[in-house]
């Protein structure tokens, strides 16, 4: 029997690696450099903690008191009797209404 030829096969394509995990590694120190080896650190204050931002307090909007209720509509009405001769007997009949300024005549039906 003839052997069969050998193909040539599909290569996978490359990617990155997941890293592998490393349970629990602690962080390291920070590397401080060489020019602020030489410095001395500032003594720090006991208890100093930062100042918290002063917040924007609303502005309280003024209450707006109930009016007191002033004179609605004002009807007048006057009945005058005269007798001006004996026998003779008048009656004269006035009616005034007074409407606040500021109000409409319509507003009362």
């Amino acid at each position: 029997m003839a052997k069969r030829k050998k193909r040539a096969k599909v290569q996978p394509k490359k990617r990155a690696k997941p890293r592998g995990r490393r349970a629990a590694v602690r962080g390291k120190a920070r590397k401080v450099s060489k020019s602020a080896r030489g410095k001395a650190m500032k003594p720090t204050v006991a208890g100093a903690k930062p100042r918290r931002a002063a917040m924007k307090k609303a502005v309280r909007k003024k209450e707006q008191g109930m009016k007191p209720p002033g004179p609605e509509v004002e009807t007048v009405v006057a009945d005058v009797i005269e007798e001006p001769a004996p026998g003779v007997i008048t009656v004269t009949e006035i009616e005034e209404t007074q409407i606040p300024a500021g109000r409409d005549e319509r507003e009362e039906c």
